[in-house]
């Protein structure tokens, strides 16, 4: 059986984020191990990304259990105002709280964890954040004390790793280590800048 991750979407969504983690789920995997990647919001209607790719969810919450799946994913977003008042979406984020044992890994990314904390899934977890101080000082239910102020952490007693939005490249492979899978910490780095590359290292046949 293929392994399956969920990753909500919301108005304003941040794809380059995410795009590097949801790629090595499946493209970078052969066919038979890729990954069933799975969406979900609100409503079943276009949702406008940050960069306006539309969008459509595959479900809605009511028509998902999130104990099918190994991985929730939550992108940034540049206004989270509407979100965060959208009580359907709030309402459904925290019945993660209610699975007690064996619960997905929980992965969010720059502003995503203000979604989190205002479904209470942060009142006892240390996470980090890519969020204004104005922002987090305006809203109550984000526990200043939980803060860790570094690019990326995960605590391991709730299962949630979080990640300020330039670290979306070691967010991506810290995912995909505690998934199991074992990545350098130069993954994804790119093409070598300071190296010669011959025809024979840039000619690629398909087997």
């Amino acid at each position: 059986m293929k392994r399956k991750a969920l990753v909500f979407l919301y108005e304003g969504i941040s794809l380059f984020e995410i795009t590097q983690l949801t790629a090595f789920l499946t493209s970078y995997q052969t066919v038979e191990l890729e990954w069933i990647l799975d969406t979900v919001s609100s409503e079943k209607k276009l949702i406008r990304s940050e960069d306006n790719f539309n969008l459509l969810p595959d479900y809605t919450f009511g028509e998902i259990d999130y104990t099918e799946y190994e991985l929730i994913i939550l992108s940034g977003i540049i206004d989270f105002r509407k979100v965060i008042n959208d009580e359907r979406f709030i309402k459904a984020l925290g019945e993660l709280k209610t699975i007690s044992s064996d619960r997905p890994l929980i992965a969010a990314i720059s502003a995503a964890p203000i979604l989190m904390a205002k479904a209470g899934l942060l009142d006892s977890c240390q996470f980090t954040c890519g969020l204004f101080e104005e922002d987090i000082d305006a809203h109550s239910f984000i526990k200043q004390e939980n803060i860790v102020r570094k690019p990326i952490v995960y605590d391991e007693k709730n299962n949630i790793l979080t990640a300020i939005g330039f670290a979306s490249r070691n967010f991506a492979i810290e995912t995909a280590r505690l998934l199991g899978y074992n990545l350098s910490d130069d993954a994804f780095i790119g093409a070598d800048k300071d190296r010669i590359y011959t025809p024979e290292e840039l000619t690629f046949f398909r087997n």
